[in-house]
């Protein structure tokens, strides 16, 4: 007799094998407040959707994780302009949590490359490089193959060489795409 298990108990088992990852993505991204809110709402939609969410959990959960922390930004950006608006002041821009560790660990040229790069591309070589997700994983939290990630991460790291060597960066340890040969699209 085959032994069934409850949503509950699924859920259970998601949340002690996974809470732990999904909290550090928020970690990097945000404070550490915003990162357990964060945290506790990806949870709630996989508790909402429990039988949604596919055997291999981690990749669905950051994809969830993505856009929950997609839409307290957009909240907080909301927020600010509100009250700036009824102060009669400029929002203030302050530095987000992935542009502070990488100025801890990289020059300033590297932190305004990526600054400079778009929200898209910051994800995705945030989803490679720090969360270290293969590139089938981070297809399925983007929604698309592993190839197009092959070639956004390519292009993505292309851009960011290019814009280095523009404001004239000189220092070696990052192999410049153009180096390799351009992957052909079909």
């Amino acid at each position: 007799m085959a032994s069934t298990v409850t949503a509950e108990e699924r859920f259970r088992q998601l949340y002690d094998r996974h809470a732990g990852p999904v909290l550090m993505y928020f970690k990097r991204r945000a404070d550490s407040e915003t990162a357990q809110d964060c945290t506790a709402e990806t949870f709630l939609v996989a508790w909402r959707r429990i039988d949604d969410v596919p055997d291999e959990a981690l990749p669905w959960l950051y994809g969830v994780a993505r856009r929950v922390l997609q839409n307290q930004r957009r909240t907080r950006g909301r927020t600010a302009r509100l009250v700036s608006r009824l102060r009669g002041l400029e929002p203030s821009r302050e530095p987000s949590p992935e542009l502070a560790v990488i100025r801890r660990f990289e020059d300033a040229e590297l932190a305004e490359a990526f600054r400079g790069m778009r929200r898209e591309d910051q994800e995705l070589l945030l989803l490679a490089n720090w969360e270290e997700l293969p590139h089938a994983d981070i297809g399925r939290v983007l929604g698309c193959s592993a190839h197009a990630v092959d070639q956004r991460i390519y292009r993505a790291m292309h851009r960011l060489a290019r814009d280095l060597a523009d404001a004239g960066h000189k220092r070696g340890g990052m192999t410049t795409p153009a180096a390799q040969p351009e992957c052909e699209t079909p």
